[in-house]
């Protein structure tokens, strides 16, 4: 499988994880539009470079995250495994702009989760949501790929949690609706913001190129004057003339033209519950997950309204997600995360119980290829 940097405008080539299970973490490197493409290397493999001064970093990284897993029971937190969709299952072909763009539509999925009783206690699941800050808790510390599934490992506050909202990008898809008429009222279920978003697509093709030329000055040297006697030559001059050499052949070209296409960011922010799960200090936790797979709301096209100078504010009428189920054997038979620097993890995961979530939303009938489609309207 090949990885697309959307930022730097080139492709990278990444493992391909559909055939058995590769385990990755993230150590700080550069994430722009595939991150977490490339799985990082054992310690045992690392261990035959030329440790630069960036591994040694990686490695202290590591300790230091190790360590707040084997300290979380005493610092009163918990240890939470949550599944999500593994993209690199998927067959994407880079080169074709519709593959490409549905590929961002599912990486850019992203679900909130916040802490009923503290709303600043949030964690966010997605393909590429790893944290950046030692000690934060929106993103995952570590990642194991099983299948098609990519399990992300956090440290949470206790409490209560439940689906506070998710977001994903809308590729080809106009940045703003359609403003609504006056006198819509909120939903019970909330609103989504839409937001616009440039995407980059090339378009490739060949084009005819006529022969290329240059021309080179050549220099030699020419007698001019010459002894009658004996031929001689008694003078030297140097002459210079150009020469007319062929670069390239005329032909037929591969072509690539850039080109940006127009398309949107979806907010969502839920004022119903669609699941919930509680957890108390100490606990080493694995819940289901809950994926959007984008498109996953309705709303009231009536409502829409413009809120900000690049926002507009929906209100929602329905919204869907997938549920990603979780399996402890899953992650216990995963590759041991003391090969990859956390030795105090792989012991604590050992303590791994699944936690059932309580679903308000309705099981229906869905297209998703990754699982049981829920849905939770306004009644």
């Amino acid at each position: 499988m090949q990885c697309l940097d959307q930022g730097c405008g080139s492709l990278l080539k990444m493992a391909n994880t559909s055939r058995g299970l590769i385990l990755v973490a993230f150590t700080g490197s550069c994430f722009s539009l595939l991150s977490g493409c490339v799985p990082i290397q054992s310690i045992e493999r690392a261990s035959t470079g030329q440790g630069s001064s960036l591994d040694k970093e990686t490695a202290k990284r590591h300790q230091v995250e190790d360590d707040l897993f084997a300290n979380a029971k005493s610092a009163g937190k918990v240890i939470l495994v949550v599944p999500t969709a593994s993209l690199d299952s998927l067959n994407v072909d880079f080169k074709n702009n519709d593959s490409t763009m549905e590929f961002l539509k599912l990486r850019s999925a992203v679900t909130d989760w916040t802490n009923t009783r503290d709303p600043s206690s949030v964690f966010k699941v997605g393909y590429d949501t790893q944290t950046t800050d030692i000690g934060t808790e929106q993103g995952s510390y570590f990642q194991v790929v099983f299948g098609r599934t990519l399990y992300k490992i956090y440290l949470i506050n206790p409490g209560q949690y439940s689906i506070s909202g998710l977001t994903y990008d809308l590729p080809r898809t106009p940045a703003f609706a359609t403003p609504g008429d006056r006198g819509s009222r909120p939903s019970a279920l909330g609103y989504a913001t839409f937001e616009p978003k440039s995407f980059r697509e090339y378009d490739r093709g060949q084009k005819w190129e006529d022969a290329t030329y240059r021309t080179e000055t050549v220099e030699q040297k020419v007698c001019t004057q010459v002894r009658v006697v004996n031929g001689e030559c008694t003078y030297v001059d140097t002459q210079s003339y150009d020469v007319k050499r062929q670069t390239s052949a005329a032909g037929w070209r591969e072509s690539i033209t850039q080109r940006d296409v127009e398309g949107r960011t979806v907010t969502v922010h839920l004022s119903k519950e669609f699941a919930t799960f509680d957890a108390t200090a100490g606990e080493v936790v694995l819940i289901d997950g809950f994926f959007a797979d984008p498109p996953s709301i309705n709303y009231d096209t009536e409502s829409c309204k413009q809120t900000q100078q690049h926002q507009m504010r929906c209100e929602l009428e329905q919204v869907k997600m997938v549920k990603i189920l979780g399996e402890v054997d899953q992650v216990l038979h995963a590759q041991d995360p003391a090969d990859y620097g956390y030795p105090k993890m792989a012991k604590i995961l050992k303590q791994l119980a699944y936690r059932p979530l309580k679903v308000q939303a309705r099981k229906v009938s869905g297209q998703s290829a990754w699982g049981p489609t829920y849905s939770l309207g306004i009644n």
